[in-house]
Parts: structure tokens; sequence; C-alpha cells
């Protein structure tokens, strides 16, 4: 029987199609169906259209997890499947739970809550089973940096990675997959 493998795309719902984190999203959510992930993330627009895109255009599956506390239930026109919470937390409890793989795209204070929530919960797995957590795009160094410096002890350092752009996490998804 074939393992499911979920992976979760967190990022900003802007409406700018031409931006280059749009465009790289499209190449991750076709990176990840090929490698068969099944790519849960918040329903809506910007990068979570443009994954949702990006896989069912590679012919793999996207959950949208919608929710009605934030508004409207229905999720972008990319999505294999919706699923409707009542409240942000539920929403978060369903794109954090099983999943093994999760990207950071750009986005704003929904998309580091989702962050920070994600951090705090699989710092408590063991090294074994704890999920990677990938932020794409250099201008997370200067938040990552700081957290370091400031809040994030330095045993927990090792809990995300910080990669440059879309070549890179298809470089070390590749690499994983070679190893397992």
């Amino acid at each position: 029987m074939k393992e499911i493998k979920y992976a979760a795309l967190f990022g900003g719902s802007g409406k700018n199609r031409e931006s280059k984190e749009y465009k790289e999203t499209l190449l991750i959510g076709s990176l990840l169906a090929e490698k068969g992930y099944i790519v849960k993330n918040g329903g809506y627009g910007g990068m979570m259209e443009a994954v949702s895109k990006g896989i069912t255009d590679a012919g793999g599956k996207a959950i949208g997890i919608t929710c009605k506390q934030v508004g409207s239930a229905k999720g972008n026109n990319f999505l294999t499947e919706t699923v409707v919470t009542e409240t942000l937390y539920q929403r978060l409890e369903q794109l954090i739970d099983e999943t093994e793989l999760f990207i950071i795209q750009k986005g704003g204070i929904g998309t580091l809550s989702e962050v920070f929530l994600t951090l705090d919960i699989i710092r408590k797995e063991s090294m074994v089973n704890r999920p990677k957590i990938f932020l794409i795009g250099d201008f997370w160094n200067v938040i990552v940096n700081s957290l370091k410096q400031n809040i994030i002890p330095k045993y927990e350092h090792d809990l995300f990675t910080v990669l440059s752009g879309y070549e890179e996490l298809k470089e070390i998804i590749n690499k994983t997959q070679e190893l397992s």
C-alpha cells in the first residue's frame, strides 16, 4: 500500500500572478506532485492558488482548507478538494496534522502565525519524526537572524532552513528522496 505524504504551503494571498514568488510557487506545486505529495494549503488566492495550480496541472492533489471565520468557505479554482473549518485554530490544525514537509513563501501576519504555531508544535517531535520546514526567499534571513539572536534558543536553530528559491528546494527534495 502506498504511503500518503502530505506537504503544506503557507504564503500570502496577494493577487500578483506576475510576482517571482507566484511563479516559483507554481513550480513548487509541480515538483511536489512529481514527488508524490498531496499538498494542503489555505485554499484561497496568491501563493495558495499558485501551489494548487502547479500541483493539479501536474496531475497531483491539492487540498484547500478554508475557514468561515476568515470569510468565504469557497476555495480557489485549482483545488481538488476543499475542507471547510469554522475557526482559524481548526484550519491550522488541519494544515499541520500529518504534514511532513512545510514550505513557507512570502506572506503577512497570517503566514507568520502559521509558521510560529507550526514551529511550536513540531519542536516537541523527536528528531527522527520531525517535519521539515523550508522558508523560501532570502528576505527571510533578516527575520530568522533576529529570531535566532533574540528569541529562539540555539538548540532549536535547526527547526527550519531558509532557502534562496525554488532551485535550492528542488535540489534538497531530490537528495532527500534519493536517500529514502
